[in-house]
């Protein structure tokens, strides 16, 4: 039956938006090169008179340096671990980075958390906002399926159906494993399907932009009456 079942499932491999990565390169370039002139003449902005114009500077370029250094070593460092590529395949999800390296979530080693008693295959709040996360030797993982956690050389524009595939594939090989039903909900994966439902995903978002925009109705409509009263 475990034969069966990996031969009729099919890996997923993730897809590049070119237009959107090159977007996102072009705006986060200009902010870094806005910051860094910005930084590069603070001395000429704050200093009144050509004393205070030295002393700042003796004492900012050479701080100046070293941050700019460490700054651009950070970010040598982690291109060379950026992903290049993420696979999600009948034993588990892969990321291929940069320097060759591969890390991997299996199925096989998916298991408890410690924090969660209900479900090995449950929801986490990161920043906001909500992630897929599994069980790992009791330790919380939290997956994303954008290689935002690692860093991407590009944006997928295939994660979520890379994170439904997954779930599919823990259903499949894992079964013994209990899956929340709030990922589903949350991440409008079709229940039976294993398939993102971009219907369900659509309704979420006029849904948020409702209620955001009642929100600001309503704070919109109680300055007027405070103003008015």
């Amino acid at each position: 039956m475990q034969e069966d079942l990996k031969k009729e499932f099919s890996s997923m491999v993730s897809k590049p938006s070119w237009v959107i990565t090159w977007l996102m390169n072009i705006f986060g370039g200009a902010v870094l090169l806005i910051m860094f002139i910005t930084l590069a003449v603070f001395p000429f902005l704050v200093s009144g008179s050509i004393k205070v114009f030295v002393v700042v500077t003796i004492l900012y370029y050479p701080a100046w340096a070293v941050g700019m250094y460490q700054f651009f070593h950070y970010v040598k460092k982690n291109m060379a671990i950026a992903i290049k590529k993420i696979i999600v395949d009948d034993k588990g999800i892969h990321f291929y980075k940069k320097d060759g390296g591969i890390d991997e979530i299996l199925y096989s080693q998916l298991g408890l958390s410690r924090l969660s008693d209900d479900y090995e295959v449950y929801i986490s709040q990161r920043r906001k906002s909500w992630m897929l996360a599994v069980g790992i030797d009791r330790s919380e993982t939290k997956v994303a399926f954008d290689g935002t956690h690692l860093g991407s050389i590009y944006y997928i524009k295939n994660a979520r159906a890379l994170r439904a595939r997954f779930v599919e594939g823990i259903a499949h090989f894992r079964p013994d494993l209990r899956i929340d039903p709030l990922v589903f909900e949350e991440f409008s994966i079709h229940p039976e399907k294993f398939t993102f439902d971009g219907k369900r995903y659509m309704k979420h978002i006029i849904e948020i932009a409702v209620t955001v925009s009642v929100l600001l109705l309503i704070s919109v409509l109680i300055l007027i009456v405070i103003k008015i009263v």
